[in-house]
């Protein structure tokens, strides 16, 4: 089992800017998950307190061209756990001190046991800052890298989910939003979110005989043809126009703990996507954040070689 790579500095400045501290607001532990197209960092519904968040780069994004190794008997996949406060501590440190370049290997380390007992056998990643006068390692724990049936459950969790039928997305309003979740969350731990083919967001807490609501419009809907082909809504007020969505079947409702929609929107704000499209799945099943990027030195519209999604579980009637 083989792992051996050198960071591009936008790899780094994703990593450490964005994704690691936008998972480290749903737990400390991560599970890495490498193959020779593609790397994900992978929060389960155990790591993440039920959500499933998967952030995904591609090879020649996150690591130099001609520098990535990545063998092993299982499809040549790799995968093991780790604590992203570490990892970004590493990160940091390479940063702090001005290092030109950082490789990291998969490693096998001997430590010294308690008393008398014989050194144990642990694996790392060993991290390595080069510069002119810099050659700094550092060693970060891992779990013992993962049998396949572990990694073939893995492989089936980085799909997410289906893609929902539309999205609308809420980057533009992510401060507005976040700001009117913010007050929904003395009401309520739970929120009712409904998505229209109009473009546009309802939100709503209550409790006991508190109610508050909002209604967030000219969203831009995914696909367009969505948007086309919805009926034009003539109400006036915004329950009204919620309402008459809801009668024509062009609206989706879900309710999910306040929590999940407000770190979502958070990592919004430390990820700066291009798109934070927002859609609920077929039959109420999950709600599904995409968040979509723009490569700042290409130019196309949008870059696939780098995402992050999560799922938020649905509750149901009498969930708290």
């Amino acid at each position: 089992m083989k792992f051996k790579a050198t960071f591009t500095d936008r790899g780094l400045r994703t990593l450490e800017k964005g994704v690691c501290p936008a998972l480290e607001r749903h737990g400390k532990a991560c599970h890495a998950l490498l193959s020779r197209e593609d790397v994900h960092l992978i929060q389960t519904t155990m790591e993440a307190d039920g959500m499933l968040i998967c952030a995904r780069w591609d090879i020649d994004v996150l690591f130099e061209p001609g520098t990535y190794t990545c063998d092993s008997r299982h499809q040549n996949l790799i995968a093991f756990q780790f604590e992203l406060g570490l990892l970004r501590r590493v990160l940091h440190a390479a940063g702090a001190n001005d290092a030109e370049s950082l490789e990291v290997k998969l490693a096998m380390r001997s430590v010294p046991m308690p008393g008398d007992a014989p050194s144990v056998p642990k694996p790392f990643l060993t991290f390595t800052c080069r510069g002119p006068n810099l050659n700094m390692v550092q060693d970060l724990p891992i779990s013992k890298p993962h049998l396949p049936a572990q990694i073939d459950r893995l492989v089936a969790d980085k799909d997410l989910a289906q893609l929902c039928p539309y999205y609308v997305d809420l980057q533009v309003e992510g401060p507005r939003l976040q700001a009117i979740v913010n007050k929904m969350k003395s009401i309520s731990s739970t929120l009712t979110l409904v998505t229209t083919k109009h473009g546009h967001l309802h939100l709503q807490v209550a409790v006991e005989q508190v109610q508050l609501a909002t209604e967030v419009q000219s969203l831009e809907v995914l696909p367009a043809d969505v948007a086309q082909g919805a009926h034009p809504l003539s109400a006036a007020t915004p329950e009204g126009r919620l309402n008459e969505a809801l009668q024509n079947e062009e609206a989706s409702e879900a309710t999910v703990q306040l929590k999940h929609f407000s770190r979502s929107l958070q990592s919004s704000h430390l990820t700066q996507p291009a798109q934070a499209l927002c859609g609920i799945g077929e039959g109420q099943s999950y709600v599904h954040f995409m968040f979509v990027y723009k490569d700042p030195l290409g130019e196309a519209e949008y870059d696939d070689n780098i995402s992050l999604s999560y799922k938020l579980p649905v509750l149901q009637e009498g969930d708290g």
